[in-house]
């Protein structure tokens, strides 16, 4: 089943040592902006408590993780997003380094999209920075539709969107 299982406090260590170790890849690669100070612990935390944060787990270990909040969170000035009843916005989505280039990233993202559909959700919402170009390639992949574009913290970014 490639559906996410919500996190429990008991995971944020692992969870933590996941973001780091794909941020350390994606440093090598030239791809992330992810750093030892983010994601932080205290996102982690405050993912777990606000019941957000999902994960796949692999033998026994994880090996994603993503976030799901209200869209209500998310900031993405100037992005036209359609118009719905109940939307949700994807973040901090994470594939264990070991993992990528396997397919797996595709199988549990769209786990996370059957997720939202059952709990009805009708449109999942999320950002991707223009030069992450794999997760650039994922997203336009799947189908999901490039929406337009915005800056958060001088970083810029695509918008999409995926109506459920």
């Amino acid at each position: 089943m490639n559906r996410p299982e919500l996190a429990k406090d008991t995971d944020a260590r692992e969870i933590l040592a996941l973001y780091r170790a794909a941020a350390a890849q994606a440093k090598r690669t030239g791809h992330s902006h992810w750093d030892e100070n983010y994601p932080s612990e205290e996102t982690v935390r405050s993912d777990l408590a606000g019941g957000w944060l999902y994960v796949w787990r692999e033998d026994g270990k994880i090996a994603a993780a993503i976030t799901l909040l209200p869209a209500e969170e998310m900031e993405a000035d100037g992005v036209a997003w359609t118009p719905v009843r109940r939307a949700a916005e994807a973040c901090r989505f994470c594939l264990s380094p070991s993992l990528q280039g396997k397919g797996r990233a595709k199988t549990y993202f769209l786990g996370a999209v059957d997720l939202l559909r059952a709990r009805g959700v009708d449109a999942l919402r999320y950002t991707c920075a223009k030069d992450n170009i794999a997760a650039y390639r994922l997203y336009t992949g799947i189908g999901h539709s490039l929406v337009g574009e915005t800056t958060w913290r001088g970083i810029e970014f695509y918008a999409f969107e995926s109506l459920l």
